[in-house]
């Protein structure tokens, strides 16, 4: 295989377009025809709300839940969450009425809002929170790890302490998340525990409407403390893979809102839908074995900067993208105060170079690796190979059910892959992605130069946070951890009748944000 020019590969990649998403997205799809019933989320009166999932959902144990993609949209349904995130990335009180941190962050408290229950009776108190807590922790799920070092004490019937042996800024953002889920102790270990949610959410699944692996409906729960903050009586969540299904049903009203991708927002806008934009996240490939723990070769910097310059981010960016976004190389969205804009060309388009690079680490006739073909992504598939095969690199594929893709990533068996990475603060991406124990950081690397860094963001603010933040984001972009493209806009779509507010690191709006529109 030979090289390409600018010219050249923007052109190839060009003829990838949207035939190539579409064939990539088309496992385990829903035809738009299948999807019976209709979206009527905003029309005067109306009491339902359609939406469709773009990712197989798995389980409705609160241990397996994820905080990322439209998989929270079922638990969100039926779980609440001690505190709430909101669009600006903020955390209010929830279930839990208030919390505070001590000075060096170490132990959060929360008292609990009095008179909640799960939807079995049971009272939602103390011990029943710090019985969820430990569930997540001790439950296998993927969110397990941001709670592994919490111990949960409960001090009255109210009030619980969550402590840390380190600072643990990000706690009370988890808390908003899946890990700060609530459910009744009793379903924890109950045989029915993923199909059968208790908890004392907004909502509750339906099971005689509800068909596991394709629709899931919720009824409003009456005894929530809050109902008032949800506008629907009924929500009808539909599992659409495909993204044809997806605007086909769309654009016939058989769902009121659903995630859709920058190749379809034409056809979207023309048919009278409204488009919700978020420039939260980076795309590109991870390469999450910077100690070659897995793929030996990855331990060499030169061969991570090599991968990292025989992408032509302008182009990818026009053809896979249509233009809509930014070209990037560092993991933090470009309104976060991490951002740096004098790295953006750190790693210019430079086969020659990427090969003498590749030559100096002794890898000039490259290495094989696994590449996990991860359904709705698998677009990115032909131009990572074709890439990579100009510096003898061979991405041989792995296939991987579409219920087990996070937990085969997160397996560290597969750390080259690409991915939508969601961005949200400094602190976050940091945490969520390069600490040790980040669920992202999947091979478990440790670096004490960064880990320096680390400790530092979990206790600084404001100025000092921003510039401790740059450093890593340095640090980040010389090592060549990851191989960002591009900043791509993300596009979820609703109809007419129906308004949603987008959130920052979310690739879709929370479930309360719904509205019949104006």
């Amino acid at each position: 295989m030979v090289g390409m020019d600018r010219r050249s590969f923007g052109k190839g990649m060009l003829g990838l377009g949207f035939g190539a998403l579409v064939a990539g997205s088309a496992v385990g799809c829903t035809s738009a025809t299948g999807a019976a019933g209709s979206g009527t989320g905003g029309t005067a009166g109306s009491k339902t709300l359609s939406l469709a999932l773009d990712m197989a959902y798995g389980s409705f144990d609160p241990a397996k839940q994820q905080s990322a993609f439209s998989l929270v949209l079922p638990w969100q349904a039926c779980f609440d969450t001690l505190l709430r995130y909101e669009p600006d990335g903020t955390v209010s009180p929830n279930a839990a009425e208030s919390y505070t941190f001590n000075d060096d962050k170490t132990e959060l408290t929360l008292v609990i809002r009095s008179g909640m229950r799960f939807t079995d009776g049971s009272a939602v108190d103390a011990a029943a929170v710090k019985a969820s807590l430990e569930h997540m922790k001790n439950g296998g799920g993927s969110d397990a790890g941001r709670l592994a070092d919490v111990t949960v004490t409960v001090k009255d019937a109210s009030t619980v302490v969550l402590t840390t042996p380190k600072p643990k800024g990000l706690l009370p953002t988890f808390l908003c998340l899946a890990p700060g889920i609530i459910s009744s102790p009793k379903s924890h270990t109950a045989k029915n525990r993923d199909t059968t949610p208790v908890g004392s959410g907004p909502y509750k699944l339906d099971a005689a409407a509800t068909t596991t692996g394709s629709t899931y409906t919720f009824v409003r729960n009456e005894d929530y403390w809050n109902k008032a903050a949800y506008a629907y009586d009924k929500i009808v969540m539909r599992q659409m893979t495909d993204i044809t299904a997806r605007v086909n049903a769309l654009k016939s009203g058989q769902i009121n809102a659903a995630p859709i991708s920058s190749q379809t927002t034409t056809e979207v806008q023309s048919s009278g839908l409204t488009l919700l934009k978020n420039e939260v996240n980076w795309a590109g490939l991870f390469l999450g074995d910077p100690e070659g723990k897995v793929i030996p070769a990855l331990k060499h910097v030169e061969v991570r900067r090599a991968i990292n310059m025989v992408f032509d981010r302008q182009a990818i960016l026009k053809a896979l993208f249509q233009g809509q976004g930014k070209v990037t190389n560092q993991i933090f969205h470009n309104g976060s105060p991490a951002y740096l804009a004098g790295l953006v060309d750190r790693y210019a388009y430079d086969v020659a170079k990427a090969k003498k690079l590749m030559k100096k680490a002794s890898y000039a006739d490259g290495f094989s690796f696994e590449l996990p073909a991860i359904p709705g992504l698998e677009f990115a598939t032909p131009l990572i190979t074709q890439q990579l095969g100009l510096l003898g690199i061979k991405a041989k594929q792995a296939k991987i059910a579409a219920n087990q893709v996070l937990p085969a990533l997160f397996s560290g068996k597969y750390p080259i892959f690409f991915t939508f990475m969601e961005s949200r603060t400094p602190l976050w991406d940091l945490v969520q992605t390069v600490a040790p124990e980040a669920v992202w950081n999947v091979t478990h690397t440790a670096d004490p130069r960064l880990q320096r860094l680390l400790d530092k963001a979990q206790v600084l603010d404001g100025a000092a946070a921003a510039e401790n933040a740059q450093a890593a984001n340095e640090f980040l972009v010389e090592q060549a951890w990851f191989c960002p493209w591009v900043l791509p806009t993300n596009f979820y779509a609703t109809d007419k009748t129906t308004s949603a507010r987008p959130y920052l690191g979310s690739v879709v709006p929370y479930l309360r944000s719904f509205k019949p529109a104006a």
